[in-house]
């Protein structure tokens, strides 16, 4: 197990990092190296994603879920205390010849394979053609919750310019009409972020009951908020929402060393959060015993005691292959420049003045 970073000595697990497949990632070796480093405890590490749009795909990409999913139980073997494995599952109806139904089966068939022949315990999703609050998606989620799976939803514009209104923070309601689900929202829910803090709000009306952890969904702190929104989206959230609700988490694409690791994700998101709650409301001072406690809550605690409680307390079994698996038709890896959410005009071509 990795020591605590010598940044305030703080102890961290990263909610949110990706794999691009096996020409890209490089060896598992080399994460839990960066980890080791840079005192991350444990990361949620998500299979990679199909480079296909949603209303392209076809039958024939279900294999190349399954091929996903079969990579990242391998590749998170390496190290099962440390790299916590995430399917990534897509009940998209064009997987099943525009049959939702079909699709949701199939995606219920896929999880079940997940849990118990590969021994994952997460799984990421992301909106595309369906949303969580649609009546027929519901006994897929129904499933994932029975299996004890933590969920990582992406919420908030996506980059594929396509999906984006699947993901709005308001359809995540639909995971309240399933007991025992958990999991969490990603990036604050950027540019919907008082959408998203509103969601998780109403929540606190409706606490499950009086255990150490009593929400359906947190929330991570992924730079999905351009850094002209970073500080404020920060202070809001810890104004309105119980701080239990929050999680550090990077968005890191592997392979990353620890001075890119540290530089672009750890110190951007430590310094906006304590710029953030020392502007915010009730929160105690900098230098405070509570304010560490605070700070060891967002950035290691509160994901803990989710990913415990969502998973049931039972342990990965990763499935180790004697030959690493393929993946085909993943998404490319993020150049290190794209994994820096920039304010979106920066991101266009300077005009040279004439």
């Amino acid at each position: 197990m990795a020591t605590a970073s010598t940044l305030y000595d703080l102890p961290i697990i990263d909610a949110h990092t990706h794999t691009s497949g096996p020409d890209a990632d490089g060896p598992p070796s080399e994460v839990v190296r960066c980890m080791d480093q840079c005192g991350v405890e444990m990361a949620f590490v998500f299979a990679p994603l199909l480079d296909v749009h949603g209303l392209q795909l076809r039958v024939e990409h279900y294999d190349d879920i399954r091929r996903h999913n079969d990579y990242i139980s391998h590749f998170c073997s390496h190290a099962p205390e440390r790299l916590l494995a995430f399917a990534v599952l897509n009940p998209n109806p064009c997987i099943a010849n525009g049959d939702q139904e079909r699709a949701v089966q199939l995606m219920i068939d896929e999880a079940r394979r997940c849990y118990g022949e590969l021994g994952i315990r997460g799984v990421k999703l992301v909106p595309d053609r369906w949303r969580v609050n649609d009546p027929r998606i519901q006994p897929f989620l129904s499933e994932l919750a029975t299996l004890g799976k933590y969920v990582a939803f992406h919420c908030g514009i996506f980059l594929d310019e396509r999906s984006s209104e699947y993901c709005r923070p308001a359809s995540y309601e639909g995971v309240h009409l399933i007991p025992d689900f958990h999991g969490h929202l990603a990036h604050l829910g950027w540019p919907w972020v008082d959408e998203c803090i509103a969601t998780l709000a109403m929540e606190t009306f409706h606490a499950q009951g009086e255990r150490e952890d009593p929400w359906q969904l947190k929330v991570d702190l992924s730079f999905g908020c351009p850094a002209d929104w970073q500080v404020d989206s920060f202070r809001k959230a810890l104004n309105m929402l119980p701080h239990d609700m929050l999680m550090y988490a990077s968005d890191v694409f592997w392979p990353c060393d620890r001075q890119r690791y540290m530089e672009e994700f750890v110190y951007p998101q430590l310094a906006t959060f304590e710029a953030a709650a020392t502007l915010a409301r009730g929160v105690a001072g900098p230098g405070s015993h509570e304010r560490v406690l605070l700070r060891r809550a967002v950035f290691h605690d509160n994901v803990l005691k989710h990913w415990q409680i969502a998973t049931k307390g039972r342990e990965q079994q990763l499935h180790r292959m004697k030959i690493v698996p393929g993946s085909f038709h993943s998404k490319p890896r993020r150049t290190e420049d794209s994994q820096r959410m920039r304010s979106p005009g920066i991101n266009q071509p300077r005009q040279k003045m004439t």
